[in-house]
């Protein structure tokens, strides 16, 4: 799978993903090559590129869970640009509630773990669909933290609208990659993020509640993008929490044109780690809420060997039961003595972000099931 730009599109590419309108109707499925008019939809659409499936490459696994998620995702990136756009024309945001409640309703109230995956941004789309995905983000956290109904809505209208004023950042610097920031830039998007703060206080009748959660999260996330550090700052409640987790998750891990995003064991890793002083009852939630080292997965070891992943590790997401591709043994990483000198150092994925799934963990789950002893060994 590789990503080609609009303008090098070429008639007859295998589409790798499906493409939607803003109503969510499939206009093209993957694997149907482009034709002229395709192209030219892609260009009237906005769309910066494509993942395009190389000559000889096979459908990569796309779950119908995987379907529905991109075409929600889709609808709801449109529905959130018409929010935004009524607030900044001074109106009513005639469509707000009812986007928190779907998102509410999809992502914040499962058994099980939601499938998270990444979209593709410009600088155009940004802004909307990273707080679209905070949003999901925050629904399935905090759903896992309490089942006050009221309390998980304040927190997805909070993450929905927290970055708007991010729309007023000026094209020059917007287009920048993080890394090119300067410090004069910083201070220009930390105006552009106070006066969209004030925008939702004079043109929205928002609960104070989620007046309050934009306020503190704006004023710990610029303490530790200014600092590095959330040494001396202590959110008030969960909400508040939840919602700079899963802005930091997105952040690290969101694919922008042009910057190569972390992977979700390195948001992870950072999110965890004490110096970096996150609520961890909200990352234990997080862990708990999304998928991140799924059953099935391919992962690369710190001593450069890779495995499946067989069994999950609620206790411990990264120290699950693997089988080794290099021996061909499963390994308990649950096991002090084994995780000191075998530790995952990654996950391995397609360029669009999912999973890498083998062959090999079908093999074993079909012995399984035929009553039959895996070809394996146990360490």
């Amino acid at each position: 799978m590789i990503f080609v730009a609009t303008e090098k599109l070429k008639k007859g590419m295998r589409l790798a993903k499906p493409i939607y309108n803003k109503q969510g109707v499939m206009l093209y499925e993957r694997n149907s090559k482009l034709t002229t008019q395709g192209i030219q939809s892609v260009r009237n659409f906005g769309l910066i590129g494509l993942y395009i499936l190389e000559p000889a490459e096979p459908l990569p696994p796309f779950t119908e869970a995987d379907r529905e998620f991109e075409r929600f995702q889709t609808m709801s990136v449109f529905t959130l640009q018409e929010i935004m756009q009524d607030i900044a024309n001074g109106n009513r945001p005639r469509k707000l509630e009812q986007l928190a409640a779907e998102v509410v309703r999809r992502f914040g109230n499962n058994v099980d773990k939601i499938g998270f995956t990444q979209n593709l941004r410009s600088p155009e789309d940004n802004v909307y669909k990273h707080s679209l995905n905070v949003a999901i983000l925050s629904a399935a956290i905090y759903g896992k933290l309490t089942h006050n109904a009221e309390r998980q809505r304040y927190v997805v209208i909070s993450a929905l609208l927290h970055d708007i004023g991010s729309l007023s950042v000026p094209a020059a610097i917007a287009h920048k990659k993080t890394k090119e920031l300067t410090d004069e830039d910083l201070e220009v998007i930390e105006r552009c993020k106070e006066e969209g703060y004030r925008m939702l206080r004079e043109n929205c009748d928002l609960d104070s509640e989620v007046m309050k959660n934009i306020s503190y999260m704006l004023r710990d996330l610029k303490e530790l993008r200014m600092t590095g550090s959330l040494q001396n700052i202590k959110a008030p409640d969960a909400q508040v929490e939840t919602l700079k987790v899963a802005y930091l998750f997105d952040t690290m891990t969101a694919m922008k044109y042009g910057e190569e995003p972390q992977s979700d064991v390195a948001a992870y890793k950072f999110l965890h780690h004490p110096r970096n002083r996150m609520n961890q009852q909200v990352v234990r939630a997080m862990t708990q809420a999304v998928r991140l080292v799924p059953v099935g997965c391919t992962v690369q070891f710190t001593n450069g060997t890779k495995g499946i992943v067989l069994t999950e590790n609620e206790g411990d997401i990264l120290r699950p039961f693997v089988l080794s591709f290099q021996d061909n043994k499963i390994y308990n990483l649950g096991d002090g003595k084994i995780f000191e000198r075998m530790q995952i150092k990654d996950l391995l994925k397609t360029m669009d972000n999912r999973y890498v799934m083998t062959d090999m963990y079908e093999k074993y789950l079909e012995a399984l099931r035929d009553g039959r002893e895996p070809v394996v060994r146990r360490n």
